[in-house]
């Protein structure tokens, strides 16, 4: 695999060390807010206002109050009843992991109720965030997964608590999930839907705001999601969503505590962000830019992709090739083991032009 070098942070274009310039088509920037102009503003009165970043706990006696300020808006933004950010997504789904065994096991002593054991679901390719101790890796098609573990919780003793893992759309290669199944799922079981939308959240859903208010009608489950939001939504760090005794649980661990946040500027321009509506906006300029390309490259034949989603992918790494010749930068790398097979991925960005979706969609039909 060959590495790129550069100095300078990507836009619609990407300057290379090697003085090369191309079309940036690459990343997880989906709505572009790496050079979003109301975002360096907010940013900077953050700055002014908190410093670079707070070396503390969040759990100290002295709380900066901005933190719950951007979670009750990032919880109405997302749909959840309760939020709690981390310092980045990786980390919301391992301490997610780490804490929920126990957070089952002290609320089912709370009802008096008895817990014979604990079963792991773990969907195809689920992002390495969810990966706990009993993490077993599959190869079978998601859909047949979701009824292999449907199937396996019915005819399961009723005193066994179940965490189905998956994440909400697949990364690097793009598939959409219809997690519609799970409501074939048996009533009043403990079970336990965790998703990871990371690569979904600022994008799917209701003015970007995630999975979580299309999964809350799942009633057989209790809904948690970790993810990043360090990807759409261009903010380093990462949340868990989930209900109030799930997220104040996790906010007393000792690996919360123990933890540092997110810089506080950032979590003051978040706020900001989510109570202009800065993100309806740029995710309606994407939508825009998804729908145009998607018409343009459905004449190749050769890409898989999702309605609404702003990645194209294609496992013919000449493809990556060709796009490298024609001064378009694309990625193709194996991910997230380096013995997986590279996957050529294609990413639309709200701030493409259409002088650049036109670009893009001519080189591949030369391809």
């Amino acid at each position: 695999m060959n590495i790129y070098p550069t100095s300078h942070l990507p836009n619609r274009k990407v300057l290379l060390n090697n003085g090369k310039e191309y079309l940036y088509f690459s990343g997880t920037d989906y709505l572009g807010m790496g050079h979003h102009a109301g975002f360096l503003s907010y940013l900077e009165e953050g700055i002014s206002i908190y410093g670079t970043h707070f070396g503390s706990s969040r759990n100290n006696s002295l709380r900066l109050g901005i933190y719950e300020e951007a979670e009750t808006a990032l919880a109405k933004f997302s749909g959840a009843p309760a939020a709690l950010t981390t310092s980045s997504g990786m980390w919301a789904g391992q301490l997610l992991m780490k804490e929920l065994p126990q957070i089952i096991t002290s609320d089912l002593q709370n009802k008096n109720s008895h817990i014979s054991n604990i079963h792991y679901h773990y969907a195809p390719r689920v992002h390495p965030a969810l990966w706990g101790a009993e993490y077993i890796s599959t190869n079978s098609s998601w859909e047949d997964w979701a009824k292999d573990s449907i199937a396996t919780i019915q005819e399961s003793n009723p005193d066994s608590v179940h965490i189905i893992c998956s994440d909400s759309v697949g990364s690097p290669f793009v598939e959409s999930f219809d997690f519609s199944i799970f409501k074939s799922l048996p009533f009043y079981r403990e079970i336990y839907l965790v998703v990871d939308d990371s690569h979904g959240f600022g994008v799917l859903g209701e003015n970007g705001g995630g999975i979580f208010r299309e999964l809350s009608s799942i009633q057989q489950v209790k809904l948690i999601l970790s993810s990043s939001l360090n990807k759409a939504l261009g903010i380093p760090g990462g949340v868990i969503l989930g209900n109030h005794t799930i997220i104040d649980s996790i906010r007393r661990s000792p690996f919360f505590a123990g933890a540092s946040p997110s810089p506080p500027a950032y979590m003051f321009a978040f706020k900001k962000l989510l109570e202009s509506d800065s993100y309806p906006i740029v995710h309606q300029q994407l939508l825009d830019n998804v729908n145009y390309i998607s018409r343009k490259l459905s004449e190749t034949n050769f890409f898989v992709s999702t309605p609404d989603y702003p990645v194209f992918c294609s496992l013919n790494s000449k493809l990556f090739d060709f796009l490298e010749e024609n001064a378009i930068m694309a990625s193709c790398f194996s991910y997230p083991q380096p013995t997986d097979p590279p996957v050529t991925r294609i990413v639309i960005s709200a701030i493409h032009q259409k002088e650049d979706l036109d670009r893009l969609a001519e080189v591949c039909m030369k391809f």
